[in-house]
């Protein structure tokens, strides 16, 4: 069963996330806020949905350390209500595999994410 943190801090859509991977099969952590992503983004998870607008910090920045400080080749998939173009560019420059803005549809995102975890 793959492993895949949770970083969302509205609480109506990390419902909506954790009942699509757990209907798919998928084991899911959910944090709500930057340092509680923080002290888990080292373990080993199989993918990672990171929203941009957290609680305590913005969430390119705990895409930065996991590539660069951590070392760590983890697909992410940013999901953000922050549309505009430079926000995309700089997250998939940062080494985000994919960027979803919301609202988001879930068999979509469960599908792009099938994808980047059969590719581990």
């Amino acid at each position: 069963m793959a492993r895949v943190l949770v970083v969302e801090d509205d609480p109506a859509v990390a419902k909506v996330l954790e009942l699509a991977l757990k209907r798919e099969g998928f084991q899911s952590h959910l944090v709500r806020d930057y340092a509680s992503a923080l002290a888990v983004l080292g373990e080993d998870w199989d993918a990672i949905l990171l929203d941009l607008n957290l609680p305590g910090g913005f969430g390119l920045n705990l895409l930065r350390h996991l590539r660069g400080t951590l070392g760590k080749r983890t697909p992410v998939l940013v999901l953000s209500g922050l549309r505009q173009e430079h926000h995309v560019l700089e997250a998939l420059r940062a080494g985000a595999q994919d960027y979803l803005t919301k609202p988001f549809s879930p068999k979509e995102l469960v599908l792009r994410l099938e994808r980047y975890v059969a590719s581990r």
